[in-house]
């Protein structure tokens, strides 16, 4: 089954915010684009990518590691997948302190 997609303010901003910021090239958002839809399709990820649930106030979202320092943050329910941040890892946890 598909999911649809739902995506979250916080993540347009880190994705807008990523895009300009130079440090990641267009090969690293093809990768991006090829996990949300492998997810979208419910497909395995490869574990290269430590694909992971969290922990704490965190825990009903799962983490992806698209780069050593650079994760998708997303959730998974009934038919939706949302995409909630993205970022480093300081980036991403600062805004659950």
């Amino acid at each position: 089954m598909l999911l649809e997609i739902k995506i979250e303010k916080s993540f347009k901003k880190d994705i807008e915010r990523d895009k300009k910021s130079g440090q990641y090239s267009e090969k690293d958002f093809e990768v991006l684009k090829s996990i949300i839809s492998s997810l979208q399709n419910q497909q395995d990820i490869d574990t290269k990518y430590k694909r992971h649930p969290l922990k704490g106030e965190m825990r009903e979202f799962e983490s992806i590691h698209l780069k050593n320092d650079w994760l998708l943050i997303f959730k998974i329910d009934d038919q939706y997948l949302n995409l909630i941040m993205l970022g480093k890892h300081t980036q991403v946890y600062k805004k659950f302190k």
